[in-house]
């Protein structure tokens, strides 16, 4: 057995307080990165709402701008076991990137289907999570027409005279929807949206010709936020890397 060599205490004792000071640096650092970080994602907040409020616009129900062969209905309630080669379904725990694709996608028996026709999809719906981590939205890929979605989904298509997709996409994210949803989510072990609810969330609709000029603002918005972001992420995983090795560098008597 390999015996780890002990410093003298004296030695420890000098060790302990300059790794001490290091880690509360550390600390201080990691605290005012952690600060700006957050204060980065309320501006880029503040900024996009301001942006989605320009364009000014009527406050009408989700459901009066939805298709009308958009039903803002759940999807199927028993999915059942997965079938190789069977139906492609989203679920909530696939809305984890933006746009989702067939890749990684559950497969059910076809015939579970038959009677969830209103949430077939046709591909470039927005995908709207109402149970479970309620509010997220993605974007279904072309690739999904013909796929379904689950019971805790409600595929959400604008009427194109009303709405355009690339500014809906941004309005169910926005502050003001996303704070709608949370105020109607109930539940202890599982949180959920009444569709009932849901269907009459507010949603403030700007001119048709200002919708995709504010759209790209917000994507441009976004990128920026997003890179943002990266940095500070870096930052932080930068801090930490540190600590680990001034740690090894103190067990290896290189302090």
């Amino acid at each position: 057995m390999q015996r780890l060599p002990i410093p003298p205490l004296a030695e420890q004792h000098r060790i302990v307080a300059i790794l001490d000071e290091a880690f509360a640096g550390i600390a201080t650092a990691k605290a005012n990165v952690e600060k700006s970080l957050c204060d980065a994602r309320e501006v880029s907040e503040s900024i996009s709402e301001q942006v989605l409020d320009s364009g000014g616009g009527d406050e009408l129900p989700l459901e009066s701008v939805a298709a009308d062969d958009c039903s803002l209905s759940y999807g199927i309630v028993q999915p059942g076991n997965d079938l190789e080669g069977g139906l492609p379904v989203v679920r909530p725990v696939d809305l984890t990137r933006d746009v989702i694709t067939l890749d990684g996608l559950k497969r059910i028996d076809p015939e579970l289907a038959l009677g969830y026709q209103r949430t077939k999809l046709q591909g470039g719906e927005l995908l709207l999570c109402v149970r479970g981590t309620t509010g997220t939205v993605s974007i279904a890929a072309p690739e999904l027409e013909g796929a379904n979605v689950t019971r805790g989904i409600v595929p959400i298509r604008f009427n194109p005279e009303q709405v355009t997709s690339p500014f809906g996409y941004h309005l169910m994210k926005s502050a003001a929807v996303q704070s709608q949803i949370r105020e109607n989510t109930y539940g202890t072990a599982l949180m959920q949206i009444n569709i009932g609810d849901l269907r009459n969330i507010k949603v403030k609709i700007p001119p048709l010709s200002q919708q995709n000029e504010i759209a790209k603002r917000l994507d441009t918005l976004r990128e920026e936020a997003a890179h943002i972001q990266s940095l500070y992420t870096r930052k932080l995983a930068a801090l930490d890397q540190l600590k680990q090795s001034l740690l090894q560098r103190a067990f290896s008597g290189q302090l």
